[in-house]
């Protein structure tokens, strides 16, 4: 009698622990939703000025979009910081360039504070300032944001394009 009172208060303290628990997990899983909209939609301003500093043509302001300590990655490249790759690459090339757009823009974002997770889909339209040429590429960026001091800033970004098929090659 005593073992099946002892097996019955482990079974009670089991439960009961069980449900406690149960219902701690789930006020956690409650806690890290809380601003996940709101961290979303700032992760989202981020990218979305980085966007339009490239669509102006203009690297002012952008710097301050990422970690001091930054990688930039680019279609196979190694481009280093972003004030590096601002300075080496992505300036020089945006003054040779008469018009940037983006087109079918698509991001996905995964909070896991303090990180976040994105993915972006887009086309892209570049007019060449030296001459007539277009270029219509189809493009995909992933980056990894930190939230610092309460602001979301990049910490790691790869991009890489290839050439956008015709309507033909598409149904191909």
């Amino acid at each position: 009698m005593k073992s099946n009172f002892n097996y019955l208060m482990l079974l009670t303290l089991s439960i009961f622990l069980w449900s406690g628990c149960s219902e701690q997990r789930e006020k956690v899983e409650d806690q890290s939703a809380i601003g996940t909209t709101d961290d979303e939609a700032k992760v989202k301003e981020v990218l979305m000025a980085y966007k339009a500093g490239v669509e102006a043509l203009s690297t002012t302001g952008l710097n301050d979009l990422f970690i001091k300590d930054s990688e930039v990655f680019e279609s196979g490249g190694v481009e280093g910081s972003f004030a590096h790759y601002q300075d080496h690459h992505l300036s020089p090339e945006l003054k040779a360039f008469k018009s940037f757009s983006f087109s079918d823009y698509k991001v996905t974002v995964q909070i896991d504070l303090p990180y976040a997770f994105t993915t972006e889909t887009y086309d892209y339209t570049i007019a060449l300032a030296s001459n007539e040429r277009t270029i219509v590429q189809k493009g995909v960026a992933t980056s990894i944001l930190k939230k610092v001091d309460a602001e979301w800033k990049i910490l790691k970004t790869h991009t890489s394009a290839r050439a956008k098929k015709s309507e033909a090659e598409a149904g191909n």
